[in-house]
């Protein structure tokens, strides 16, 4: 009950009956009301405004917004939901990087778009984009001096990087010539073993390109214990020496 005061253009309240009907019962946790697609639409403007938007951070906006709790499966379902809607399935995605090609070349006559899939499994590997404006801008109007960069993709779907050589304009400002998308799985890797038969054969016969070292410390290590009882302490010493500027010398 809230009187009005006399004398005054206000009202106090004297008693309070703490029973809802407005369904505010709602602000609780996991309430069946928080469907999927109810947080689809809670969510789907500023997923739009920030793709890389996470479902820890739609979680907290909910909760601050709305005051609901939802677990974590049901804000990142949502944002699937939401990402397929505006960008279709990255499957779709995928096949039509072959139309893509085709139709950019036709559209811009010089350029070069060059798509790699794996020829066993017909997975993509790397897309390399150079449109024939780039290439014409970089050598009419640009300094002849490239810039290498990559940046990590952050979709939990693609675990790949995107690669981009850019030059310097007329005006000193930062021109793409251009760019790549490839998995993360071309990458050079350095491995380092301690020269064991096993891995010793294996890894150049499986990974011919990339770059195999052995562990210093392990190969001392076998040093001391075949020469235990063999040579006397200084000479031990010397060669302990010679060996640590054989490993470190500069190769070409």
């Amino acid at each position: 009950m809230a009187p009005s005061c006399v004398h005054r253009p206000k009202f106090a309240i004297k008693s309070l009956n703490n029973i809802h009907s407005c369904g505010c019962d709602i602000m609780s946790n996991g309430h069946p009301r928080t469907s999927k697609k109810w947080v689809v639409n809670a969510v789907k403007g500023k997923l739009v405004d920030k793709p890389t938007y996470r479902a820890s951070e739609m979680m907290r906006d909910i909760r601050r917004d709305y005051g609901i709790s939802i677990p974590y499966h049901q804000a990142w379902w949502g944002k699937e939901v939401v990402v397929s809607s505006l960008y279709s399935d990255f499957r779709t995605s995928y096949h039509m990087l072959n139309w893509y090609s085709k139709r950019a070349v036709q559209s811009n006559p010089g350029s070069l778009l060059s798509l790699e899939v794996d020829p066993e499994t017909q997975r993509f590997k790397r897309f390399f984009i150079c449109f024939q404006a780039s290439a014409y801008g970089f050598e009419v109007g640009c300094q002849p001096m490239l810039f290498l960069d990559r940046t990590h993709i952050k979709q939990h779907r693609v675990q790949g990087v995107i690669l981009a050589a850019s030059a310097l304009n007329g005006n000193n400002e930062l021109f793409t010539v251009a760019y790549s998308i490839a998995l993360l799985s071309d990458r050079r890797i350095a491995f380092l073993s301690d020269r064991g038969k096993g891995l010793k054969e294996a890894i150049p016969d499986i990974f011919s390109n990339d770059h195999h070292g052995y562990c210093f410390q392990h190969i001392m290590q076998n040093f001391n214990d075949q020469c235990a009882g063999k040579y006397a302490t200084p000479f031990k010493k010397l060669l302990r020496k010679i060996l640590q500027r054989i490993a470190y010398v500069v190769t070409e």
